[in-house]
């Protein structure tokens, strides 16, 4: 029976090609896009989740007032183990510097962490050569990832080599790591015990129990009750942090919670991701029914044949379901290929280097699973709803072709779904036009400082020799101030859109008045110049006046003189928690967008850094953008000859500000992708039907043309009920488009506003494309010859 079901499947489907193909593009396209959205899911779903005792490990936090945030003191971890004996053990994972690492001439930096010799007890990282269990014993141990292995070693296993750390220590590789998780919080390149870094004195000089710069985590033993241990942490805290800690409070998080506290987006983007993955298989499922069922009516005296030589309600149903089951086979295996091939290199694109997708069978069985589990049930429901119905006819009015009443009463339910269809693709056009159009405001926007004629120089390329270059760099800078082209330079920490998330509490001197949490950073002479930053009152930096350091000046923005309560501030003194240092307000900044235009402008402090400072960045506004290639080459000659390891690097400030939306333009591109799928399957599905209608309504068309109908007339019968339709689905799209919007805007801190023209101008797109698409087969079918139609009667 098999054999027979395949072979009239397929001739069934052959001879309804069209139906075939446009259920064939749908299905392939939608589940492509639902595949590798099911992909991204699942990865966020599980993210962390493949160490072995995740649920007894936790983060420890800091929350000060509303905020909390995943990091605290270096001190906090012993104490913390000592104390509690719910603690089995815990580490440090701490970020310091990235340090260079060398073999028989080869230099490699990797992206660096420190942490205990406990750190495998905690986590589930896996090494592909050495022992994770002595791997960090050693003082001088160093674990590398492959990637730096293949670099300095080749093929072999490098486990007891000796390396060169920073060209001044000798290291022996005591491991090679596994490839980490593209889902995991924790994501490294080289990793060496935290008591090198300890014996620091820079580290330990701020490793006190003030400065919450330590990432720390710990594992519970099994069955602790953590409300039961958090009860004792304000003690705890009260005890070890004193006076300079305030109101601080010790927290501990599930550690699987940890990717949402540190990025509380990323929940939301997998709650979108799974809206759209509902869309997309909305659609494409009452696109296979809407199609399935109309194309079924065609075959109602197949199936009242069929009954009459014996066929049961179960063949029958094999039948449908063995046509169904052909074309999305065939949809899944090219969805697949489409997916890996395609929609996945595109997808890590736009992700712009966060948890991008690899395929991995060992970890992906559970996607295809998935879209396998789908695909059977629209396989089950388009080939079932259809059968079922046919089966319920009367014998006599089938063979009979008497069905245009009972017909009749189905239309509802193939309109509504056709509404569904439009409100779903109408609401992701509106959507990607709202990101799109956020996306521009930001970019357009007035950031409060001059982006234009400004190119930023890397400055700290990890010179072998800093003091020689410090004296080499100074007489560049002279160099570019004598510059005709240049109009002004600036070396410091940071530069608008790259500032760090560096935090202190400030207090007016004396202690009376606000504490106010400040972002605060280093900069030196013409920082405000060079970006056209412009000054409320005061001054910036001067060489001259400053160069003693003398009063220990400082420039604030407007936003931290409100905050700290003031009406003008140049003069007044403000002091931190943990320090003794006093310093005086020199200039206050008009406040401008540091950072994106999603955060809010937070209250800053820049301290002075020095004229020709190593930071980080040189910053040089030009007279004419023109210049810069003439400027930069010289530059790059000039700075070449100082040994560095690192290469010469530049930008455009306009071009960086740009760049720090480009995640955004992902989330446009996924969305209107999505947009553009749900049109294209609707648009299609509507093709269809009008086709069937067409051809089911051909000798009524005939009749009526020899009654004298116009062409007009004749394609106005067949289009409209299909274009009410539509515009039914526009106005139910309002609303659901209307509430995405807002939402999506509020979680902006300065954003745009769709006008009402923009809903006006979609809905007459789609009710536009809508008339084109049945206008065709419409007039084609008013055009045909009566004759044609007619002359079977």
């Amino acid at each position: 029976m098999l054999k027979n079901y395949l072979k009239i499947a397929i001739r069934t489907l052959w001879k309804n090609r069209l139906f075939t193909a446009i259920n064939f593009v749908g299905l392939s396209l939608g589940l492509a896009s639902a595949g590798v959205l099911i992909l991204f899911i699942q990865r966020g779903i599980t993210f962390d989740t493949f160490h072995e005792d995740i649920d007894q490990i936790y983060s420890v936090q800091t929350e000060m007032k509303d905020e909390r945030y995943n990091s605290t003191v270096h001190p906090i971890l012993q104490q913390l183990v000592k104390t509690f004996p719910e603690i089995e053990t815990g580490t440090h994972f701490q970020r310091w510097n990235d340090a260079w690492i060398s073999y028989k001439g080869k230099d490699i930096q990797g992206d660096t962490k420190y942490v205990d010799t406990s750190f495998f007890d905690v986590f589930s990282f896996k090494l592909k050569y050495g022992d994770a269990k002595t791997a960090l014993k050693g003082r001088q141990s160093i674990l590398i990832n492959q990637k730096i292995a293949d670099a300095l070693f080749g093929d072999k296993n490098p486990v007891g080599e000796t390396v060169a750390l920073n060209d001044t220590l000798n290291f022996t590789v005591a491991g090679v790591l596994d490839h980490v998780p593209e889902n995991s919080s924790m994501q490294f390149e080289v990793l060496l015990p935290i008591s090198l870094l300890e014996a620091d004195e820079g580290f330990r000089n701020g490793a006190d129990w003030y400065n919450t710069f330590s990432s720390v985590y710990l594992k519970m033993r099994k069955g602790t009750d953590i409300a039961k241990l958090e009860a004792q942490l304000p003690k705890f805290a009260k005890t070890h942090f004193g006076p300079a800690g305030g109101d601080r409070k010790v927290r501990v998080e599930e550690f699987r919670n940890y990717i949402h506290r540190n990025n509380p987006g990323f929940r939301w983007m997998i709650y979108g991701a799974i809206g759209i993955v509902v869309f997309i298989l909305l659609i494409i499922s009452i696109n296979l029914v809407n199609l399935n069922t109309a194309i079924a009516f065609t075959r109602a005296r197949e199936v009242a044949v069929r009954k009459v030589t014996g066929s049961t309600l179960r063949q029958i149903l094999m039948q449908f379901w063995t046509e169904s089951g052909i074309v999305l086979l065939a949809s899944l295996l090219f969805a697949m290929v489409l997916g890996a091939s395609y929609l996945v290199p595109q997808f890590n694109e736009f992700r712009q280097g966060r948890m991008q997708l690899t395929l991995n069978w060992e970890q992906d069985y559970v996607t295809v699973m998935a879209l396998a589990g789908i695909i059977s049930f629209i396989a089950l429901i388009a080939g079932t709803y259809p059968a079922i119905y046919l089966n319920r006819l009367d014998l006599r009015d089938t063979i009979k072709g008497k069905l245009s009443n009972k017909t009749h009463s189905r239309k509802w339910a193939r309109g509504s779904m056709i509404v569904v269809q439009f409100a779903i693709a109408f609401a992701l056009v509106i959507g990607a036009i709202v990101v799109r159009k956020q996306v521009s405001f930001m970019r357009e926007a007035k950031p409060g400082f001059d982006k234009e004629n400004v190119v930023i120089v890397r400055s700290d390329l990890q010179y072998k020799d800093r003091k020689s270059a410090g004296i080499q760099f100074k007489s560049i800078l002279d160099e570019l101030s004598r510059d005709s082209r240049v109009k002004s330079i600036a070396t410091s920490g940071v530069v608008p859109s790259k500032y760090w998330s560096n935090y202190n509490t400030y207090m007016p001197e004396g202690g009376t008045g606000s504490e106010v949490r400040f972002r605060h950073s280093g900069t030196g002479p013409g920082y405000t110049q060079t970006f056209g930053i412009r000054m409320l009152e005061g001054r910036d930096f001067s060489e001259e006046i400053d160069k003693d350091g003398k009063n220990h000046p400082v420039v604030i923005n407007e936003s931290a003189m409100k905050a700290l309560g003031w009406t003008t501030a140049v003069g007044k003194r403000i002091r931190q928690n943990n320090n003794p240092d006093v310093y005086t307000v020199i200039g206050v900044m008009k406040d401008f967008h540091y950072q994106e235009l999603k955060e809010k402008i937070e209250p800053l402090l820049h301290w002075y850094n020095g004229p020709a400072a190593l930071d980080s960045y040189l910053s040089i506004r030009l007279n004419d953008t023109g210049q810069a290639k003439g400027v930069l080459a010289e530059l790059e000659g000039t700075m070449r000859t100082i040994p560095a390891r690192k290469p010469f690097d530049a930008f455009y400030l306009s071009d960086e500000l740009n760049r720090q939306y480009n995640h955004l333009d992902g989330i446009w591109k996924m969305v209107n992708f999505v947009a553009t799928l749900a049109i294209v399957i609707a648009l299609a599905g509507v093709f269809g039907l009008i086709t069937l209608a067409a051809n089911q309504r051909m000798q009524e068309v005939g009749i009526r043309k020899v009654l004298g109908a116009s062409v007009q007339e004749v394609t106005y019968l067949l289009a409209k009920d299909f274009v009410i339709l539509v515009l039914i689905g526009v106005l139910v799209g309002v609303p659901l488009a209307h509430s995405f919007e807002v939402r999506y805007l509020q979680s902006f801190n300065y954003h745009t506003q769709l006008t009402w023209n923009v809903y006006l101008l979609v809905g007459c797109a789609a009710l536009v494309l809508t008339v084109l698409t049945v206008g065709f087969q419409s007039i084609k079918t008013a055009l045909m010859n009566p004759v044609d139609s007619l002359k079977s009667d």
